[in-house]
């Protein structure tokens, strides 16, 4: 229950609008100031629970629908960008606590630029490297060289055996080492290239010039062909 007041009394008199009021308001004040203070009726406020009788349900009669209640926010502080003294205001965290939280949030701010310079670095050094896929997987599925060379046919293993075994002249010996060292050299000199050019260009001339392919020039490539392919056969499997 509030606290009871009395009724402010006002001491200051109204100015007159009229003649006739002030005369009667003269007279008033006259009455009044011969009067003690002691005889003066001072009006004390209504008590409000005066009205009616006390243990009642005030609000039994207001509905609120929980619709039109407004959600309670809660503060967001990983979604601020600073702490401050507002954001702790109700809850009862001691001064640590609030030092520790401050630290947390700045360390997560720091930790957020430099991983962006970090992933910006690396962008930038992926950019100025070639692209180079991983060759090892395919490196150790394939067999090298060593085991290749280990693995001819038995007959072809005794027949090279017995070939070194066999003493051979030095005249072999020099055509070996030059067939070696041809077969060494992928793309052959330019004095080499040039005869094999001339070479088949008067080929070439030559075979314009004959008369079997001046009258069917089709069934003589057709032939030619064939003779190529039958020879290369024989080859193989001689």
């Amino acid at each position: 229950m509030g606290k009871m007041k009395r009724m402010r009394q006002k001491l200051h008199i109204a100015a007159a609008k009229s003649k006739d009021k002030d005369k009667s308001n003269m007279n008033s004040n006259n009455n009044v100031a011969d009067q003690p203070m002691e005889d003066a009726q001072f009006k004390l406020p209504i008590d409000p629970t005066a009205l009616g009788a006390r243990g009642e349900n005030l609000f039994k009669d207001v509905k609120i629908s929980s619709l039109d209640l407004t959600p309670q926010k809660l503060p967001d502080l990983d979604a601020r960008s600073t702490i401050t003294s507002k954001t702790f205001r109700g809850q009862n965290l001691t001064k640590k606590e609030k030092q520790k939280m401050r630290r947390d949030a700045w360390m997560a701010k720091m930790d957020a630029i430099t991983s962006a310079k970090n992933k910006a670095k690396e962008k930038k050094k992926k950019q100025q490297t070639p692209i180079v896929g991983d060759m090892t997987e395919m490196e150790e599925a394939l067999p090298t060289l060593e085991l290749l060379m280990k693995k001819p046919s038995q007959a072809g293993a005794k027949r090279d055996h017995k070939e070194k075994e066999r003493p051979i002249p030095k005249e072999k010996k020099r055509k070996k080492q030059i067939d070696h060292k041809e077969k060494e050299r992928p793309i052959p000199k330019e004095k080499k290239r040039k005869k094999q050019m001339h070479d088949d260009i008067s080929l070439f001339h030559r075979v314009l010039e004959h008369p079997l392919f001046k009258e069917d020039a089709s069934n003589v490539i057709k032939t030619h062909l064939k003779n190529k392919i039958q020879m290369e056969k024989e080859m193989e499997t001689s």
